[in-house]
């Protein structure tokens, strides 16, 4: 903490001597009280930023302790209060509660360790193909193309020409020019949700695309900014409706995310009987 914020924060301790949540120990590393519970001035600075001013640093500690102070009256209150039985029910869930935590943090340690491989492009392709009919589209799919540039190219003719028969050739120097160009996408193998491909140009060019468009296959869209000053050329390179099964490329990390919950599952009962197997060896588990 720096010596400005500590400075406040003994001014602070000072001005709130005579709450009556406040400590009468003659002990600096308090700065409040509240019955048994103690903040501390580390606490305090914790949560003080160095980079604020005298007065918001003064602002911020007096809220701090303020919050404090209710918070642990509260629990006294609540603590003195609540029947028992309930008091002890919650002991007892706050008790589960801390055992789950560590568990699972020791579990998962574990589990992290023995992960060491990669799910496997045979193991997904296996999952696809065994359940292949689980996998069926829920909206319309589409590979396309598209680039966005000015209306005054000169090589607008050549552009397109490239764009249309696009051969590696054409894709190559298409991406050479990529820096001409306003904006494009030339990976027209992926998989993309039609409802995305309208959404992200209505959104970002004020462009509003018609779904049947882009519902034909082999369909070439050309047409220009609202301003007439870019031009866009869209290629619509194969389709899949919804319903149809989908491509593995596109549910390929569903699968992964399956396959790796499996492999956990299985990670973590071998892990439990294994630690059961070793505790009888060892004596430390017996049943009477």
């Amino acid at each position: 903490m720096k010596t400005k914020n500590f400075l406040i924060l003994i001014l602070i301790s000072v001005a709130f001597t005579s709450c009556s949540f406040f400590s009468e120990k003659e002990n600096t590393n308090y700065v409040a009280r509240v019955n048994d519970h103690y903040l501390t001035f580390e606490e305090l600075g914790n949560h003080i930023s160095n980079n604020l001013s005298y007065e918001d640093s003064a602002i911020t500690a007096k809220s701090y302790i303020q919050n404090w102070a209710t918070d642990k009256l509260l629990l006294d209150r609540a603590k003195l209060n609540l029947p028992e039985d309930q008091q002890n029910d919650f002991r007892e869930l706050s008790k589960r509660y801390e055992e789950q935590l560590f568990k699972k943090a020791y579990k998962d340690a574990l589990i992290r360790r023995e992960l060491t491989k990669e799910i496997d492009s045979a193991s997904v392709l296996a999952y696809y193909r065994n359940n292949s009919a689980n996998f069926k589209l829920n909206e319309d799919l589409v590979q396309l193309r598209y680039l966005q540039l000015d209306k005054k190219m000169k090589s607008l003719r050549d552009i397109k020409r490239q764009f249309l028969r696009f051969n590696p050739e054409d894709m190559l120097s298409l991406q050479e020019k990529s820096l001409e160009f306003k904006s494009l996408s030339l990976k027209d193998s992926i998989w993309v949700r039609i409802s995305d491909v309208m959404t992200e140009f209505k959104e970002n060019k004020n462009i509003e695309l018609e779904k049947s468009e882009l519902l034909k296959e082999r369909n070439f869209l050309e047409f220009e900014s609202e301003d007439g000053n870019d031009i866009y050329f869209i290629y619509i390179n194969s389709i899949l409706k919804r319903n149809e099964e989908a491509p593995l490329s596109y549910v390929r990390p569903t699968i992964e995310q399956i396959l790796l919950n499996r492999k956990k599952t299985n990670i973590s009962k071998k892990i439990e009987k294994e630690i059961t197997k070793d505790a009888t060896k060892n004596n430390e588990f017996e049943v009477y």
